[in-house]
């Protein structure tokens, strides 16, 4: 069997990835601390990765069976062992022109980066080298939260809807979707989908130890002065966070404004452009609740 797509796809926070020598079907897995080169086998998670980028950049790349990084060990041997994206995991993945990526590693937290290549041409192990092995990256179907990022690092995060695909009622709430939160360490979702999540999605978060809040917003709306006293109400005193409405533009950036605001940060319009929000109602909306706060 050959794994799905050409092994070109780019790397997006939060998705999940095969890791193939390009053009074969063998695959990156991890098995315990080690790393090898597998064949394709349809849903082991031991070949899938899950790519989570820090706040200042730093690519690592997470097993989603272990839930340990790819990084560098002594004797210029490839691990997986890491809890952490710390700096011996950090990887840079480097475009070819023909296709597929190089895997660069940081060993020792040096500034020289070394790629990652294969032992022999039919070894199954791999280590750092100067030597770069093509390998490609499959990213698989359904992403979870698109458009994740950190306003706050490891604190406030925002993105769109899990599995959202062009409407608020795809939003859903399963075990990939918590998986990718509890690998974040988020316990805190402020919703402004138009759409609340069933009683059984609700009750998946609460045995994951993960609050929901639901605030109702329309596309395209503003967001009422109770509403945001809600959304400060939920986000104050609770862990990490993330915000989504839909596809995490206009609603959340509003969200995520009146947060910015009620800690007292001075915005003006386009600070409020520049965290998504969309339309003049919703410019006035914050502007009143900015004059609401300062007196």
């Amino acid at each position: 069997m050959f794994p799905p797509g050409n092994g070109n796809d780019i790397l997006v926070a939060g998705e999940i990835y095969r890791i193939s020598v390009f053009g074969t079907n063998e695959m990156l897995a991890a098995v315990g601390e080690d790393l090898c080169l597998r064949e394709y086998q349809e849903g082991h998670h031991d070949q899938m990765w899950i790519c989570e980028i820090t706040w200042d950049c730093r690519t690592g790349m997470r097993n989603r069976h272990t839930n340990r990084f790819l990084g560098w060990r002594a004797n210029d041997q490839p691990r997986c062992l890491a809890w952490n994206n710390r700096a011996w995991e950090w990887l840079t993945f480097t475009r070819h022109s023909l296709g597929g990526y190089s895997i660069m590693m940081n060993p020792w937290g040096a500034e020289k980066l070394r790629p990652l290549e294969r032992v022999g041409g039919t070894s199954p192990y791999l280590k750092i080298s100067e030597i770069h092995t093509q390998f490609g990256l499959h990213r698989l179907k359904n992403p979870t939260f698109r458009r994740f990022e950190w306003v706050i690092p490891g604190r406030l995060a925002r993105s769109s809807a899990p599995f959202y695909d062009g409407e608020d009622a795809d939003e859903n709430i399963n075990e990939t979707s918590i998986e990718f939160l509890n690998n974040y360490e988020i316990k805190n979702i402020i919703s402004l989908n138009s759409v609340e999540l069933s009683p059984r999605q609700k009750g998946r978060l609460r045995a994951a130890g993960i609050s929901y809040s639901h605030i109702k917003a329309v596309e395209w709306t503003a967001i009422t002065q109770e509403q945001f006293d809600q959304i400060w109400k939920a986000y104050e005193k609770a862990g990490a966070t993330i915000v989504y409405c839909g596809y995490g533009d206009g609603r959340t950036g509003m969200a995520i404004s009146a947060i910015q605001l009620f800690q007292g940060r001075a915005l003006d319009d386009n600070d409020y452009r520049g965290n998504g929000v969309q339309c003049p109602s919703q410019l006035a909306a914050l502007n009143t609740l900015s004059d609401r706060i300062n007196g």
